[in-house]
Order: structure tokens, then C-alpha cells, then sequence
């Protein structure tokens, strides 16, 4: 019963993943390619019947760009929301990185950074100058 829960939950998660109309087209051709491509290889086709099948999966697969293509051409506002809101995310980001707290603490740390820099090479050059005077 647990193995049954378990494979039940295996294929939530595998339809959960379809989240946009590409990725559907995606699992379709999967599912029927490889329904296709198990069929010649275990069945008692013969060569010539085993080429056409093939050539039918490579149809199929053209068929399927071609038609998401087309798609995409005739219907782009079904792609805009995820552009909407990645231009709202770049905006957001945009907002931040010119806002006086992200300016002042990285001022703040490039000025931490060059001070330890700074005070380093001091240290070397006292340590440098005892070395000289006590030779």
C-alpha cells in the first residue's frame, strides 16, 4: 500500500512541474516518443517497418516544434507573464542597488576592506624598516 502512496505521490510531483504550455508540449513528446520508440524496439518489425516508425517519431517530433513555434508566433501574450514579471523583478532589483542603504554599506565595506588593506601594508612596512635598522 505505501509503494502505491509513494507512486501516487511521484506522479503529483511530476505533473506539478507542468507549469507553462512549453513544458506540456515537452512531457507529451516524451510520453508518445517513448511509447513510440518501445514499440519498434520490442516488437517483430522488420527493418524496413522499424526505419518508418522511426521516421514517424522524427515527424512527430518536427510536427510538435513546428506547432509550439507556431504557437509562440500567433500567441505571445501567453509567454508575457513570465516576462512582466521578470521585468518587475529586474525593477525591483534596479530600485535597490540605487537606493542610499545598499550605497552606504557598500561604501561602508569597501572602506572596512581598503582599511585593512591600508593597515596591513603599514604593518609590512614597519616590520621592513625594524628588519633594515636592526641589520
Amino acid at each position: 500500500m505505501s509503494d502505491d502512496n509513494n507512486s501516487i505521490k511521484e506522479y503529483k510531483g511530476i505533473l506539478g512541474q507542468v507549469t507553462s504550455p512549453l513544458i506540456f508540449f515537452a512531457l507529451a513528446l516524451l510520453v508518445i516518443e517513448g511509447i513510440i520508440g518501445i514499440t519498434v524496439v520490442k516488437s517483430q518489425l522488420d527493418a524496413m517497418q522499424q526505419f518508418y516508425m522511426i521516421l514517424v517519431m522524427a515527424f512527430l517530433f518536427l510536427a510538435v516544434v513546428g506547432l509550439v513555434a507556431w504557437i509562440t508566433v500567433k500567441y505571445p501574450l501567453n509567454l508575457m507573464d513570465k516576462v512582466d514579471e521578470s521585468i518587475a523583478r529586474n525593477e525591483e532589483i534596479e530600485n535597490f542597488v540605487e537606493s542610499d542603504i545598499f550605497r552606504d554599506t557598500v561604501v561602508d565595506i569597501v572602506a572596512d576592506i581598503v582599511a585593512d588593506i591600508v593597515a596591513d601594508i603599514v604593518q609590512r612596512s614597519q616590520s621592513k624598516e625594524r628588519e633594515n635598522g636592526s641589520k
